[in-house]
């Protein structure tokens, strides 16, 4: 886990009459499915973010795995989400944070 980003490709069907999902179809690629693409190199990476136009790359680009996860990283997430973990701090100190930050 960690920093992802989002591109979404949602064609306008109302005003765009140039790139509609037809025009998309054939073009869009999976990275993954190219046995020869390695996604943890980052030249590699950059290289494929900047094709567009007969060939439209999508998935994956980009994946460190030298580098601890954030839930490996941090001791505490090991427990599972902290949304679902008991508060570890007394209400009454929970009570005097917010009022002193509102």
């Amino acid at each position: 886990m960690g920093f992802s980003f989002l591109d979404v490709f949602s064609p306008c069907v109302t005003y765009n009459h140039d790139n509609t999902y037809q025009w998309f179809k054939p073009r869009v690629k999976k990275l993954e499915d190219d046995p020869a693409y390695d996604p943890s190199v980052w030249t590699a990476a950059m290289e494929r973010s900047l094709v567009w136009g007969e060939e439209i790359p999508i998935g994956r680009f980009f994946e460190r795995t030298d580098v601890p996860s954030l839930h490996a990283a941090e001791p505490v997430l090991s427990e599972g989400p902290l949304v679902h973990q008991a508060p570890r701090v007394p209400p009454a100190v929970a009570r005097t944070l917010i009022e002193e930050f509102m």
